[in-house]
């Protein structure tokens, strides 16, 4: 260690297509000024010039970076086992490539609980898009963040956690036979819980998701198949969680449901139509997005989504495991 006792982690980053954010993550790690002993890429068979890029700014960056090439797509929970594994340092921290880090002191923040804190295995930050962000996606991609854009969410869901790299492989890592496409952060938080305590830090990270044009509602069609997904195996490989906050889940299915049942239809239906509006009420109440055609169709897209994703729900409850699509 260090005199200062700050021990340099290595940062692991998967990468899949990542043209449009992956340059703004690495210059905010650069900015740090937190020690970092190595940052791996690992790009996830990206279609795009992802890995030019990352080429160009590692030749004008001090950041020891270092890029690990797959072929053949595996997915976020695939990529960072294998950055992992690949690690040289005992504190790892999972990092998105479409995530950037607004303050040179995020990696300090985020390390100090598990630096001070022997029993500590993991901590996590609070997760922003930020409204300037926001402003920049294209209409889907706007409607698809419109719930979460300017507050902040908790949680460890590998946008940027630091975790002990002993801790991690004595959880196993990420489940990839149950969790392809989402949910293995969550599954991964409760294991890592058995282990010693996994805590919310201090730091906090801008999520960026997709900085270009053409998100199409097609995209955001395959982004809501992929969470109605992830929900479904999550119910089916950990009940318990419904009990507590979890149960929040079911309030969407519940919703397309009541319509049907005789004694609450009418209820049922005066709901779906205020859930149209105001599920996505920021699209409503911004001047750009209530000038664009396609808000006059948002709030059937959002009725007729209450059933996409109870659909897709139940199939990834009933017979499919979270696969890569």
């Amino acid at each position: 260690m260090n005199k200062d006792n700050r021990e340099p982690v290595s940062i692991v980053m998967p990468m899949r297509n990542a043209t449009t954010t992956v340059g703004k993550a690495l210059a905010s790690l650069e900015k740090q000024t937190y020690p970092v002993k190595e940052v791996i890429v690992v790009n996830d068979a990206s279609e795009d010039d992802s890995c030019d890029v990352v080429s160009n700014f590692t030749k004008k960056s001090k950041l020891p970076i270092r890029i690990i090439m797959r072929k053949k797509r595996g997915g976020p929970g695939s990529t960072f086992n294998l950055g992992v594994k690949n690690a040289k340092s005992p504190l790892v921290i999972l990092m998105h490539s479409d995530c950037s880090l607004p303050t040179n002191r995020e990696i300090e923040k985020l390390t100090k609980p598990i630096r001070r804190r022997p029993n500590v295995v993991a901590s996590f930050p609070t997760i922003y898009i930020l409204e300037k962000v926001w402003k920049t996606y294209d209409f889907w991609e706007k409607c698809f963040f419109s719930r979460e854009v300017g507050r902040g969410v908790s949680g460890l869901a590998t946008k940027f956690d630091c975790i002990r790299k002993d801790a991690y492989q004595k959880a196993g890592g990420f489940d990839m036979e149950n969790f392809g496409v989402g949910g293995e952060d969550a599954d991964l938080h409760g294991r890592l819980k058995k282990i010693g305590k996994v805590i919310l830090s201090q730091a906090r990270v801008t999520h960026l998701h997709y900085l270009g044009e053409g998100f199409s509602f097609r995209d955001f069609l395959r982004k809501k198949r992929q969470y109605a997904m992830i929900y479904g195996r999550l119910i089916r490989k950990k009940p318990q969680s419904f009990l507590g906050k979890g149960i929040i889940l079911l309030v969407k299915p519940t919703l397309a449901i009541l319509p049907f049942l005789p004694v609450v239809s009418m209820l049922g239906i005066a709901l779906i139509i205020l859930y149209s509006f105001f599920y996505t009420k920021r699209m409503f109440t911004t001047k750009s997005t209530l000038m664009d055609p396609k808000i006059l169709i948002l709030p059937f897209v959002n009725i007729l989504l209450l059933y996409y994703e109870a659909f897709w729900t139940i199939v990834s409850f009933l017979f499919g495991k979270n696969k890569l699509g």
